[in-house]
């Protein structure tokens, strides 16, 4: 990312220079993911595509950014807290019957990761969907405040740099689709810019009480015979849920 690109103004710079220290220490695996140098801007993120085809519809599920722990293991959603299994696999998507990735509790983080990683790339799991995982703002921030998700990006970045950071995101997110989503599938954003950035002009802006009541429905950005929807954010895992096994 060329900073010189981002900013417009020497203010919008200055204000990135100074909160830039409290973010990358906001997470001790921020410095392995982020390198600055000068104006280039450099980190890894996260995005799993499988390449293989079965009879199954594909399932895009859109995130807001990846969490810097789960980049650095090299699989969405790795862990949380005191490395217990994240809710994410354990109690929005197979409780939802969209997901039911093999789990081995015997097996170390690094293993499990692993697995499951393999079992995503070559469709070795169960559900009546081809599952790919992407996120809508590439930029790595740690799991909670007051640094973490899109929020935290938003802080350290500004409102106007977010925004046009948000134009050449969801050109990637829409190259990805193109080769991944059709319309005998479906799109699932679980957070407010993902839902906002990919839905078509004419279907309602983000309301979290709308996703909540699994009423956020749309058309996507990338073509209008592929449905879009928005459920509850993955931290109200129960509605969640809920919903998105209501939608699909």
């Amino acid at each position: 990312m060329d900073l010189d690109r981002l900013f417009e103004t020497v203010k919008e710079r200055e204000r990135f220079d100074v909160k830039w220290k409290d973010f990358i220490a906001s997470n001790p695996d921020n410095k392995k993911v982020y390198k600055k140098n000068g104006n280039i801007l450099s980190y890894k993120s996260e995005q799993l595509i499988p390449k293989k085809i079965d009879k199954h519809p594909p399932l895009l599920l859109v995130l807001g950014n990846p969490a810097t722990h789960s980049v650095e293991s090299g699989m969405f959603f790795s862990f949380e807290g005191n490395e217990k299994d994240h809710r994410f696999w354990s109690k929005i998507l197979k409780p939802a019957g969209v997901l039911d990735l093999p789990f081995d509790p015997g097996l170390s983080i690094e293993k499990l990761n692993k697995q499951r990683r393999d079992a995503l790339f070559n469709l070795k799991y169960k559900s009546p969907f081809r599952i790919g995982l992407s996120v809508i703002i590439s930029m790595p921030s740690a799991p909670g405040p007051p640094w973490g998700g899109v929020a935290g990006v938003q802080k350290l970045i500004g409102v106007k740099a977010i925004k046009r950071l948000e134009q050449e995101e969801t050109k990637r997110v829409l190259e990805c689709a193109k080769k991944f989503a059709t319309p005998k599938g479906a799109v699932i954003t679980f957070q407010k810019n993902a839902w906002n950035c990919l839905k078509s002009k004419h279907d309602p802006n983000y309301d979290v009480e709308l996703a909540r009541k699994g009423e956020l429905k749309g058309a996507f950005k990338g073509d209008p015979e592929i449905p879009i929807f928005c459920v509850p954010p993955t931290r109200l895992s129960g509605p969640c849920s809920r919903v998105l096994k209501g939608l699909l």
